[in-house]
Parts: structure tokens; C-alpha cells; sequence
């Protein structure tokens, strides 16, 4: 039997949540102070933190392996260290083949270059020789779809363009082992699917493909699914039972996870406010009723471009509804509507959906706070509010989600068969 393409073998991975020395002055002044500071029982440092707590898996060439779990649970931490852009203080990473992939967007693109002059760049940081990049060059333009910008510089281009781009040239790098992080959430649903069908392509060719994500029909297309919780791994295996533990402890009481999902003090949303469309205070809507949405923060620093964000998940015991994605139900965003806009200090902003279409039942609000790209949140707090998703009261009662119906006999019209049909 051939050797696996990657082995994870024991890894233990440690993060500080100071702010690290950026010039050699500090490093020299703090230099002294770290020498005379011990390690607690775990390892650790005041300040630090384990990311990843004696993780071990292997994966075999042409499997894939989807790697699941919250924030901060360690799963990117996992692709950077099998792309070698961190080591382990414990434990051994194999990887065999070439590495390729997408774990940061933008990660390997020059912002001030064009389209075409970063193909080039990214592509030879992959390992592609500049004769197979000139080969490839049009089929990678034409995976990416966006021929008309390719000598626009990449610092214009929006977030779904820099994914299409990142992961056309990756995906042409023909790697042995291909590694991709969320970040094709930032692009449409029609590029997803043509990212998902281009791995399964490359799985058929012997390409090994570790995937992390939030979707779960992603997902559940792998081999095995790791699930991730707080840099422990606490399933590797079949991929439904897998991430049907994810989503059960997921859905568990808030008293077993933080409010606070990531974030500090200094940029957050203070509160959100789920109102009707009259203004007034909300806790159930029907179908078809407008949801007004107030946000309110407070900046200790400048935010450039900031980008708002609350998705409701579905919290009803009462039906047997699972997410069908792996996403939540209803996700508000605001997308490019503050692009180039600095805000500070106090404040709010408001959005209004004028008509809100979702199965019936319990809703979990969760808000967040992003800078610029939409990818590193500044702030997540779950638990923000709670909505309801009303019956009206024409409703069978037997479906989650009532259509209204307007039935007829109709007139006489002819088939396909040539008979007429009442």
C-alpha cells in the first residue's frame, strides 16, 4: 500500500494573544522579560494559547478530507502548517508532492500588479516554471472568468474576482496536494460549483484535497470530515455522523459556548436591534413581512470599509429541519455599501429586508463586524436576539414553509399525445 499523501502526527500549535514585536527594538526590549518568564503546567506562556491540542489524522492519495468546526477552532491553522507558513512546537507534519491551493485570499498577489502579472507570480510561488504558466495562461483566464480585468490591478478588484483568480491559478498548478480554505464562500453560488466540480475532477486524477468549510453538501461529498472544536479534534470519520455531531453541538445551549465568538473590546457591535416594519420592537414576523435591522458600534480606531453582517440559524427542536448547507437560513450583509467609507468612534447602521421568506419556526440571531474584505471578522457575537417565523393563519400546518395557492379547473388543453385532457 502507497504511503498517505498527509500525515498529522501528534501536532500541538501555540499563538500568543499579545501583539508580536514588529521592530528589532522591541524584540530586543521584550527579549529579556520572555527569558525570565515560565511555562505553566500545559507549556504555556502568560498570553498564549494552544490552536491545536495533539491533533493526528492521515489522508490518502486522491481522498479528501473536510475539516469543520467554529471560529477559531484551528481549522486554518491546520492548512498553514501542511503549506509550511507555520511549524509545530510538537509533533511531525508530512506532506508528499507538490502543495498548492487557496488559504488566504489574496495571500501571494501583489496589490499594485495587474490580473496577468500576478498569474505569473502566484503561479511560480506555487512551483509552475514560467513555460507551464504561458501554456496554461488562457485556460486559466477563461476558469477565472474575468478575461476584461485581467490588466486591472488586483487592488480594485472585488473580493468574489480575487477568489475566481486565486483559485483558477491554483487549481492549474496541478499540486498533489490541493488545500483550500472558506474563502470560495466570497464568491458566487455558480463559481462554487465549478471550484467543487474542478477538485472532484482533480480527486479522479489522484490530486489529494483537504477542504475546509461551512457547507455542509461541501462537506459531505469527502471521504471523512474532521470536526475541530477549540484545536481539538473531536471526530474524524464517516462524513454524516460527523457533521451531524457538529451541528448537534452547535445547537447546544449558549452556557457551553461564548457569546463573544471573536473579537476584542476596542471594534465590536454593542448591540442589534430586530424591528417590524413600523419600527417597533419584533419577535415573530409571517411570511412575506419586512424585517428592519439596527446595528449599533462602537470603534475605538478607524475602520475602513467596515462590512455588517447578521445571519439567523434555525434553533427549533420542535421540527426535524437541519440546515440544508450547512449555512444559515437567512444572512444579511452589506456588502460594498460603506466601500471606502472610514467609520469611528459611536454609532449605528440600518438595513431593511422588505420581505423575509423562511421556514417556520425559531431563529438565533448572531451579528458580525468585518474590515475591508469581509473574510477577518473584528467582532462576532451569537446570541444577539431571537425571531420567529409565524404560521399564517390560511396554513395547512404542514409544511415549514406556506405557499399561498390559488386553485381551478382548468379548460379543456391539448397533450403531447394528441388526447384532450379535461
Amino acid at each position: 500500500m502507497s504511503e498517505p499523501a498527509v500525515v498529522f502526527d501528534h501536532v500541538w500549535k501555540r499563538f500568543s494573544k499579545g501583539r508580536r514585536a514588529r521592530t528589532l527594538a522591541e524584540l530586543v526590549y521584550r527579549l529579556p522579560r520572555r527569558l525570565l518568564e515560565r511555562a505553566d503546567a500545559g507549556g504555556l506562556r502568560d498570553g498564549e494559547f494552544w490552536a491545536l491540542k495533539d491533533v493526528s489524522f492521515e489522508v490518502e492519495k486522491g481522498e479528501m478530507l473536510g475539516i469543520v468546526g467554529a471560529n477559531g477552532a484551528g481549522k486554518s491553522t491546520v492548512l498553514k502548517l501542511l503549506f509550511r507558513i507555520l511549524r509545530p512546537e510538537r509533533g511531525q507534519v508530512t506532506t508528499r508532492g507538490r502543495v498548492g491551493g487557496l488559504i488566504e485570499l489574496g495571500a501571494g498577489f501583489h496589490p499594485y500588479l495587474t490580473g496577468r502579472e500576478n498569474v505569473f507570480i502566484n503561479g511560480a510561488i506555487l512551483g509552475m516554471r514560467m513555460a507551464e504558466i504561458r501554456r496554461k495562461y488562457d485556460s486559466i483566464v477563461e476558469f477565472a472568468g474575468i478575461p476584461e480585468f485581467m490588466d486591472m490591478p488586483v487592488k480594485d478588484y472585488s473580493s468574489g474576482m480575487f477568489a475566481r483568480l486565486a483559485f483558477a491559478v491554483a487549481a492549474h498548478a496541478e499540486p498533489d496536494v490541493l488545500l483550500v480554505d472558506e474563502v470560495l464562500a466570497v464568491g458566487d453560488t455558480a463559481f462554487q460549483l465549478k471550484c467543487y466540480d474542478a477538485m472532484a475532477r482533480k480527486r479522479k486524477q489522484g490530486t489529494t484535497v483537504l477542504l475546509v468549510s461551512h457547507n455542509m453538501y461541501a462537506l459531505a461529498a469527502a471521504s471523512r470530515v474532521m470536526y475541530l472544536r477549540s484545536g481539538d479534534s473531536r471526530a474524524c470519520g464517516e462524513p454524516k455522523a460527523t457533521i451531524a455531531q457538529y451541528l448537534d453541538e452547535l445547537e447546544r445551549p449558549h452556557e457551553q459556548h461564548p457569546m463573544e465568538v471573536e473579537g476584542g473590546t476596542s471594534e465590536r457591535i454593542t448591540g442589534v436591534e430586530l424591528l417590524d416594519a413600523h419600527g417597533q420592537p419584533v419577535r415573530g414576523l409571517l411570511p412575506g413581512e419586512a424585517l428592519h435591522v439596527r446595528f449599533h458600534y462602537a470603534l475605538a480606531r478607524p475602520v475602513e470599509s467596515p462590512i455588517f453582517a447578521m445571519t439567523l440559524l434555525y434553533n427549533d427542536t420542535r421540527y426535524s429541519l437541519r440546515q440544508p448547507t450547512g449555512q444559515y437560513l437567512v444572512h444579511l450583509n452589506s456588502g460594498t455599501a460603506f466601500s471606502g467609507r472610514v467609520f469611528r468612534g459611536v454609532g449605528c447602521v440600518e438595513v431593511t429586508a422588505p420581505a423575509v421568506h423562511a421556514p417556520v419556526g425559531l431563529y438565533r440571531a448572531k451579528s458580525y463586524l468585518f474590515e475591508r474584505d469581509g473574510l477577518s471578522p473584528l467582532h462576532v457575537r451569537d446570541g444577539v436576539g431571537e425571531l420567529e417565523i409565524l404560521r399564517p393563519e390560511w396554513s395547512d400546518q404542514q409544511a415549514l414553509v406556506d405557499l399561498r395557492q390559488y386553485w381551478r379547473v382548468a379548460e379543456a388543453v391539448e397533450n403531447t399525445k394528441g388526447s384532450v385532457q379535461p
